[in-house]
């Protein structure tokens, strides 16, 4: 019996030694960090230069992936590549965006009851250039 509890606590602690970082469950998503995507300024209907991008991080801060987050418009109009972008491999979910009427452009990422959730990403649209019109007579 004595050699079966020990081979226990062996097994045990060698599967927490496996993941050192985590040892609750390094899948489980714990928070939300922005990292970039703002500030930018860009032409109505043009799509911004960056990227807008968020990374979400277990509780030993260690990244998530396959974790979906919910991406939308929330003011100036526009819209993003993806409403519902999972994260990579280092945890990030990214989204391009395209700029709506002139003015203040918020963008939101968001995973329900997530720490540090929502994100928000504030952006500026100006007018588009309009094509050289031609002169009349």
């Amino acid at each position: 019996m004595r050699r079966i509890g020990l081979g226990l606590i062996v097994a045990l602690a060698a599967t927490t030694a496996c993941n050192k970082s985590d040892p609750v469950d390094p899948t489980v998503p714990a928070k939300m960090v922005l990292l970039d995507g703002q500030p930018q300024t860009g032409a109505s209907g043009a799509t911004a230069v960056a990227p807008l991008r968020v990374r979400i991080d277990n509780l030993a801060g260690d990244p998530v992936a396959g974790v979906t987050v919910n991406w939308a418009v929330t003011a100036g109009g526009g819209s993003v590549s993806n409403p519902a972008q999972q994260t990579s491999s280092q945890g990030i979910s990214s989204v391009t965006f395209v700029y709506g009427q002139p003015g203040d452009q918020t963008i939101t990422a968001t995973i329900p009851g997530l720490s540090g959730s929502p994100q928000t990403f504030n952006l500026t649209a100006t007018q588009a250039q309009g094509g050289g019109g031609g002169g009349g007579l």
